[in-house]
């Protein structure tokens, strides 16, 4: 777990919620996130991408260092930092791709049986809050083990529902349990 006064990032469920959370701060409407673990390979792959307004190389040269945030009522931003942190004690590595106006792709390697590796923690959870989001228009994730796949897609989701709220108890409930049952089901084979 890395530990920061009270920032704690002890699973990629909240990495990813930081992340998503930039990502809306950068006006994206479109988030897509991409988990792929691979036994063979032994590696684990996050991706975060988004329709954001992108980063210059300036930025991206920058949104690693722990000092250095875009916002003005902070003067420190650790996601990402810790993000690449956790990476590299994972014997991964962290990258950025970034085109202004177009978008943003993070992601984040770690090997998957390494110690370090932070446990995928509460998916669905993070997932429901990100699609209760009034600024997201969609939501996209990709849970990728060997040869099988999870997907989920909010914007199917909400044709489904034709306007029934996401924060029906009903709805909320299904949902998170449908996400992370899926997910059960999908690392059985690991």
């Amino acid at each position: 777990m890395l530990f920061l006064g009270i920032y704690k990032m002890n699973d990629l469920s909240l990495y990813i919620l930081d992340i998503a959370q930039n990502s809306i701060a950068a006006k994206a409407s479109i988030i897509e996130i991409i988990i792929e673990e691979n036994a063979s390979k032994n590696l684990l792959s996050l991706t975060i991408k988004d329709n954001g307004i992108g980063m210059t190389k300036e930025i991206i040269s920058k949104v690693t260092d722990p000092f250095f945030t875009t916002r003005n009522t902070r003067t420190v931003g650790l996601g990402i930092p810790f993000l690449k942190m956790a990476s590299n004690l994972a014997e991964g590595e962290l990258t950025i791709d970034s085109t202004l106006g177009l978008g943003t792709s993070i992601e984040a390697t770690f090997k998957l049986n390494h110690i370090n590796t932070p446990p995928l923690g509460a998916i669905e959870e993070t997932l429901f809050l990100l699609m209760i989001h009034p600024e997201l228009k969609d939501l996209k994730y990709n849970h990728v083990v060997d040869d099988s796949t999870f997907t989920f897609n909010l914007g199917t989701i909400n044709s489904i529902l034709d306007g029934v709220p996401l924060t029906e108890p009903s709805i909320m409930t299904y949902l998170k349990s449908y996400i992370k049952d899926n997910i059960i089901n999908l690392r059985r084979t690991l």
